[in-house]
């Protein structure tokens, strides 16, 4: 029976955790179970277990202490931490010192224990039959290095001096000196990442980053790279390739070469898709900083370019503004799409994408423009935010197409014509302003009594309820994608009275403007 220690300073949560049968039909024995971390190590000394579950929030010492020291001393043993939903950046810590699982206490119950306890009995096997060559400090010195790398290019992407880098370079024992570098950056292509859970998304990255070092380390060797390859956090890796002993711009290229292909082929076995880029051949006191932007810049490439690995090409950035035919476009699309037919308000859509593809405009910015017009033709296919490439805003506006020629979507129906039509066409262009009833009765040469009659009748909607709508979805496009005062959100979407602006869209919407903004 693998030995089990329980540590928490709840009685009755110990005491809920050891009825429970799922501990003897995965092989498991509770040996002892203790209030605090400082309790826990005290009886490790003496009694080592196999695994350890430990609460977070503790007094004396708490988990996050716990865990630093057990790991100090021991790599082996396997670690499970009990959370709440509002322990998240403890969590968050726990895994990075060196836990293997967490759980939420209010779903520990036995039918979810024995999943865990299957994957720890698995896991804690497979470290009892490594090979016993390396000497038992090596695990410890090894985390060292990693933290060491972690702080040193950290500080050196912040800006430091050259003189600073080679100065903490030597305490901590980098053996490079980075005058030639290269740096190859990778991050994981999700295209839904509200499926994630950030602990989840954080505990996979440790694996996948252990995995990594793992196989490059025998690709240094036998490719004789010089390189370190640190995990940022966030999701980002760099291997940061030193070339200062090298003197030929083609052997330096070629070794480049080699590492980039080496992470891809490492890469490529993982159940997730990584973009990689790497950036061109830097000298200098900055080099490290300018190749580790110019491999980021590299990887937003892929939003364009289908390649395995994103080359950075020099003086190409990525455009931050609207490319002139989008803001066009946006600015007619409303009148164009309800009054001159969809065909060419299609046929133009797709020509703002060639423009996107022409001046290379950053991805936030397309995704941006395409929630835009998603909202102006109330037709809504993927989230926006899903979008990872140019193939698939083609996509989504094809699908968008097809969906509106299947349903009514336009604002005025094509049988609408005449005096109907002139007065909704001139409420589409000028809703922003104070317009009413009797204006428009006014400028399409009508009585307003017998305008709002016929309205009616036409278009099945009230005028003052057409009225309104446009300028609820303009509020609503303004309150997500601007960061306008609410007061000028109402203002600016035709609403004059700010408490009546407040007071119709919770009736509208359910909830106030403020809210919408937070959920949106």
């Amino acid at each position: 029976m693998l030995k089990t220690m329980l540590v928490d300073d709840d009685y009755l949560v110990r005491s809920y955790l050891k009825t429970l049968p799922a501990w003897q039909n995965a092989g498991f024995e509770i040996s002892s179970d203790v209030r605090d971390g400082e309790e826990a190590l005290n009886v490790l000394q003496t009694h080592p277990v196999d695994l350890i579950v430990t609460d977070i929030s503790m007094p004396l010492m708490d988990g996050i202490e716990l865990i630093r020291k057990v790991r100090e001393q021991d790599s082996q043993v396997y670690i499970i931490v009990l959370s709440c939903h509002d322990d998240f950046e403890f969590v968050k810590e726990a895994m990075k010192l060196g836990a293997d699982e967490y759980v939420l206490k209010n779903t520990l119950e036995d039918e979810n224990l024995q999943p865990l306890l299957a994957q720890a009995k698995k896991k804690i096997s497979e470290r009892k039959q490594q090979k016993t060559g390396k000497s038992e400090a090596s695990e410890p010195l090894a985390k060292e290095h990693e933290e060491a790398s972690f702080l040193f290019f950290n500080k050196i992407l912040s800006g430091v001096s050259a003189e600073e880098v080679e100065k903490m370079r030597k305490s901590v024992g980098i053996s490079y000196p980075f005058h030639n570098c290269a740096v190859i950056s990778m991050s994981i292509d999700q295209e839904n990442p509200e499926q994630w859970f950030e602990l989840e998304m954080e505990k996979y990255f440790r694996e996948f980053y252990q995995r990594f070092c793992d196989g490059f380390t025998k690709v240094k060797e036998e490719e004789d790279l010089h390189c370190e390859v640190v995990y940022l956090g966030a999701g980002v890796f760099c291997c940061f390739l030193d070339l200062s002993e090298e003197r030929r711009s083609s052997v330096m290229s070629q070794r480049l070469i080699q590492a980039a292909t080496a992470c891809y082929r490492i890469c490529k076995d993982e159940p997730y898709v990584f973009r990689i880029g790497a950036s061109s051949i830097c000298m200098g006191g900055q080099a490290v900083r300018q190749a580790y932007q110019q491999s980021r810049e590299a990887l937003k490439m892929g939003f364009y370019e289908e390649k395995q690995i994103l080359y950075y090409v020099n003086d190409r950035r990525m455009s931050k503004v609207l490319p002139k035919k989008a803001e066009e476009f946006l600015k007619e699309a409303n009148t164009l799409f309800y009054k001159k037919g969809q065909d060419e308000f299609w046929a133009r859509s797709l020509k703002v994408g060639r423009a996107f593809e022409e001046e290379q405009t950053q991805s936030r910015t397309v995704v941006q423009w395409l929630r835009t017009l998603q909202e102006i033709v109330d037709v809504k296919v993927e989230a926006p935010e899903a979008i990872r490439s140019m193939k698939q805003v083609y996509d989504v506006l094809r699908n968008m197409a097809e969906k509106a020629n299947t349903k009514d979507c336009t604002a005025i129906p094509s049988e609408v014509k005449g005096t109907v039509r002139a007065a909704a066409e001139y409420v589409l262009e000028h809703y922003k302003e104070p317009i009413g009833l009797t204006e428009v009765a006014e400028v399409v040469g009508v009585n307003s009594s017998y305008l709002s009659y016929i309205f009616s009748q036409e278009m099945a909607m009230g005028f003052s309820a057409f009225l309104l709508k446009q300028r609820m979805k303009c509020a609503k496009r303004m309150l997500r994608e601007t960061n306008y005062k609410i007061r000028e959100v109402a203002e600016q979407s035709g609403f004059n009275d700010y408490h009546h602006f407040a007071k119709t869209f919770k009736k509208t919407t359910g909830v106030s403007p403020a809210e919408y903004r937070k959920g949106n």
